[in-house]
């Protein structure tokens, strides 16, 4: 048994058959961009530093990393540039945005709302006015022809 296995053995890790370590490291492979011109994936890429991540990844999963664990190492190392598909923070904050916006539209419609209610009952009154008013008066004409 060799000195990896025997310390993998020992934190209870179960060690990953090499065909899959394998495959797994050549789907890592596509997901980093060659540090050297930065222009395509290490797996595409022949290059010494391509070459040097390609040993790097197997490495690490020969440690017992994960994919992201992986992905994060390269990406500590050398930015998210190396990554093919990295996070983009606007689109984290897409939903955010939209629910801000959403709120303020909220807030102006009510706003508006409220504003022409006071508008709308003052004219409503008026009218009840100068029918009060019209009517009164049309009393006392008729009030006045009966005396």
């Amino acid at each position: 048994m060799s000195a990896l296995a025997l310390v993998l053995a020992l934190l209870g890790v179960q060690p990953v058959p090499a065909n899959l370590r394998e495959q797994e490291a050549r789907k890592i492979e596509t997901l980093l961009i060659a540090p050297c011109c930065w222009t395509a994936p290490v797996s595409d890429h022949p290059s010494p530093a391509s070459d040097q991540v390609k040993r790097e990844i197997r490495i690490m999963l020969a440690a017992g990393r994960t994919r992201q664990q992986v992905l994060d190492a390269f990406a500590a190392q050398y930015g998210t540039r190396i990554l093919a598909d990295p996070p983009n923070p606007v689109l984290h904050a897409g939903p955010w945005v939209a629910m801000v916006v959403t709120a303020g539209l909220i807030f102006l419609l009510l706003r508006h709302l409220v504003a022409r209610r006071p508008a709308t009952a003052t004219a409503a009154g008026s009218e009840v006015d100068n029918a009060t008013a019209a009517d009164a008066e049309r009393l006392d004409d008729e009030l006045r022809a009966m005396d």
